[in-house]
């Protein structure tokens, strides 16, 4: 049997609290803390794992291309893991948690103003998509994309698949 992440943090926290109620430090356990809270934990759980499985899947990826210009560059944007990006042929998929409870992905290219890559660069979006947290049975949090429930997983495969086909003819 295995236990996720976050019963292992819920109940941590309720041995906490018990522990400061048992020291006369607190007269009962708070079940008030905010859901922006919750999501933040939840968000910054649910980017750890994107990130897992696009590192897994990028480095199977590479070892089968065994080509240079086909491999895909896996980056972390800080310490915290807020965000990722990948990178390959001058193209960009940038996965974004700016605010609990949405993480954003954006595939960038950069191109030039005349289309020919001369003059100043600007960057053009070639798709984008959110994936949402909500509420479900018992103040469980779920991922959605499209209405849909989604892993971390499916979400990782179809972000790669669409990457690897729009970066596959950028120059």
């Amino acid at each position: 049997m295995s236990t996720s992440s976050r019963t292992i943090r819920w109940i941590e926290d309720l041995a906490e609290q018990e522990i400061l109620i048992s020291n006369g430090q607190r007269t009962s356990i708070d079940l008030g803390k905010t859901k922006d809270q919750v999501l933040g934990v939840e968000t910054a759980s649910y980017v750890r794992d994107l990130f897992y499985y696009f590192d897994y899947l990028t480095r199977l990826f590479n070892e089968r291309v065994q080509q240079t210009n086909l491999q895909i560059r896996l980056t972390r944007m800080s310490e915290k893991l807020e965000g990722f990006h990948l990178v390959r042929n001058g193209m960009t998929l940038v996965l974004d948690s700016s605010s609990p409870g949405i993480i954003q992905f954006r595939c960038e290219k950069q191109v030039g103003v005349d289309g020919m890559g001369m003059g100043p660069s600007r960057k053009s979006v070639m798709f984008s998509g959110v994936v949402e947290a909500g509420f479900g049975a018992f103040d469980d949090v779920e991922w959605q994309f499209l209405g849909s429930r989604i892993t971390a997983e499916q979400l990782a495969r179809h972000y790669l698949t669409e990457f690897i086909q729009v970066s596959r003819t950028a120059n």
